[in-house]
């Protein structure tokens, strides 16, 4: 799957390495792979937007920075139809009306609240950039699957996999659950047995060896996916 791209953008060299750590943190926390990269004001940020594009799915925005500041980037950026997320730093709240004049994510204020952070990058992931559905091949045809309903994969013998969609419907696609696994969201879908392929989304309880899914079928976890499963789930239940 694609990586989270964060630009973060704050003229206080130690400020601006605090938020690099701190978003790295929280991301690998949660399970979702990222990249980082820092500027140190709006015009370093902007020149390499003009070079490569908008590149990030995301920018943390310092409001107040030398010379062009964090609202007047942003507000370029909407100017060009740019709907890139944006979440504003500040240690002041009276730019609060003007921020959201270009609609960002979040507004958060400094010293920065870890708790507050997650709740920001987290809501930006959901609503904007997580995957909602996947495109499989079968002949020649492309079926969406919607991520959501997707319950749990299993090998098909010979012919691929097999999946099991919220409402006990199932297909079958000639696909490895490898690739499959591949193709999925790291975060909501986890390898718990060679021969199985589960959407946390749907788990009920982890006991024994084995997940309960929300629909009363019990899918084992193989012993050398067993740490793996534990952490995932906590992360998981922890959103």
């Amino acid at each position: 799957m694609q990586e989270y791209r964060l630009a973060i953008c704050e003229d206080d060299a130690v400020l601006r390495k605090g938020i690099c750590g701190l978003c790295g943190q929280i991301l690998d926390e949660l399970g979702i792979a990222h990249q980082i990269q820092s500027f140190p004001d709006g015009e370093s940020l902007e020149e390499y937007l003009d070079q490569k594009g908008q590149v990030f799915d995301l920018l943390i925005l310092d409001i107040q920075m030398r010379e062009k500041s964090g609202m007047e980037l942003a507000k370029e950026l909407r100017c060009k139809k740019d709907r890139v997320s944006i979440i504003f730093l500040s240690g002041n709240e009276q730019y609060l009306r003007d921020g959201y004049q270009v609609q960002p994510i979040h507004f958060l204020l400094k010293p920065l609240e870890r708790e507050e952070l997650r709740a920001a990058l987290l809501t930006d992931w959901e609503q904007n950039h997580r995957s909602r559905t996947v495109v499989l091949e079968k002949g020649a045809r492309r079926i969406i699957v919607n991520l959501e309903q997707l319950v749990f994969a299993e090998t098909n013998g010979n012919h691929g996999v097999r999946l099991y969609l919220d409402g006990r419907d199932s297909k079958d696609f000639p696909i490895g659950l490898s690739e499959l696994e591949r193709k999925l969201p790291a975060d909501s879908f986890i390898r718990c047995h060679n021969s199985y392929l589960v959407n946390l989304a749907h788990v009920r309880e982890m006991k024994n060896a084995a997940f309960l899914m929300d629909d009363g079928i019990s899918l084992p976890i193989g012993r050398k996916y067993s740490q793996q499963c534990r952490d995932s789930f906590i992360i998981h239940i922890n959103r």
